[in-house]
């Protein structure tokens, strides 16, 4: 969130102190993140620096035990949450929970493009993510993708309100005209989606531990040019698509995704899961910025500007809507050559 949260800053302070025994910790807020449940703050003491996460509600078990996890599989590039004095990997203080991690000084890959190198690398970080083994117990925990069915619920709710015409103010007002304007593109994407979901549902696909939302600001290079993998708030065992639909055809060059495919081991991508992968970004994107706008009554100016930039955005040339729609022209045009080969007409 871009505005601090409305919790006194010395209880934050005092729970620091009492759940992680840190010495007279000085906050400093950051306004950053896209979290409109979450806040940022850079922690101090005299000797070390840490990064708080402060989340409204109970915090995603999943985001803070995968991460837990991989590190103890070995995978230093992944950043987990420090755990308290109790053993808990969060803290509890309010209607919040405390979450602290390590700090790390760099830029996200959003500022800062990767060489070819640390491409490579990168690939080689998410093959490792993929094939991470995944205990009985941990699969109990951490949500399994359910085809076809996220979003679409806040979809129909901001589709309701734009009927009755149930919202007031100037961003409302620009959303809902863009969103009039795009009614046929949302949905043609929402077909597209359930369709597809359906498909992925009847075809079993492998599942794996994956981040669910690996896209450029959640990869941070630090000072010494070593990659971090951080923000696991969406992680799910997913079909290995869920993650390399961030990186393939998602704009970069073409040389970039070679890098990325070389280091992650070249193997066949499922085109129909990147299809519908492609479109549930979307739909995401839209339901996401859509609650924001009309369902949300706890927004500031900011953030509300925001997500209108943001949703307006989605239809841009280039952008997601656009990629979603290549990945789909891909996928039929393959099928249609296979189909080809055996003679289907």
């Amino acid at each position: 969130m871009l505005v601090r949260p409305n919790l006194a800053e010395d209880a934050i302070i005092a729970q620091l102190q009492s759940e992680y025994d840190l010495l007279a910790p000085r906050l400093e807020f950051l306004p950053i993140g896209n979290d409109a449940r979450a806040w940022s703050f850079r922690v101090e003491t005299a000797d070390s620096e840490y990064f708080l996460k402060l989340r409204r509600g109970a915090p995603k078990l999943a985001s803070l035990i995968v991460p837990h996890h991989l590190r103890s599989c070995g995978l230093k590039n992944v950043v987990a949450p420090i755990p308290a004095i109790s053993g808990q990997l969060y803290a509890p203080l309010e209607e919040y929970a405390l979450m602290l991690y390590p700090f790390i000084y760099g830029v996200s890959e959003w500022d800062m493009a990767l060489t070819a190198a640390q491409w490579r690398e990168w690939g080689a970080i998410m093959r490792s993510i993929h094939d991470a083994p995944v205990p009985d117990q941990l699969a109990e925990d951490v949500p399994r993708e359910i085809f076809a069915v996220k979003w679409l619920d806040k979809i129909e709710c901001v589709e309701a309100a734009l009927a009755r015409n149930a919202y007031s103010g100037e961003v409302a007002d620009l959303v809902a005209s863009i969103w009039r304007a795009k009614s046929d593109v949302i949905e043609l994407c929402r077909r597209r989606y359930l369709s597809l979901g359906r498909r992925m549902e009847k075809s079993s696909p492998d599942y794996v531990l994956c981040h669910a939302d690996i896209h450029t600001a959640n990869i941070i290079i630090d000072d010494a040019s070593a990659l971090h993998i951080v923000d696991w708030d969406e992680t799910l065992l997913a079909p290995r698509e869920r993650d390399l639909m961030f990186f393939i055809d998602d704009g970069r060059s073409v040389d970039t995704t070679d890098a990325f495919l070389a280091g992650y081991g070249r193997r066949s991508v499922d085109l129909l899961g990147l299809a519908y992968y492609k479109y549930d970004w979307v739909i995401q994107e839209i339901g996401d910025y859509g609650e924001r706008v009309f369902l949300a009554d706890d927004l500031g100016s900011d953030e509300l500007a925001l997500a209108q930039r943001e949703f307006a955005r989605l239809f841009a040339a280039g952008d997601v809507i656009d990629r979603a729609h290549r990945a789909y022209a891909n996928l039929h045009a393959r099928e249609s050559e296979t189909d080809a080969k055996a003679g289907i007409s």
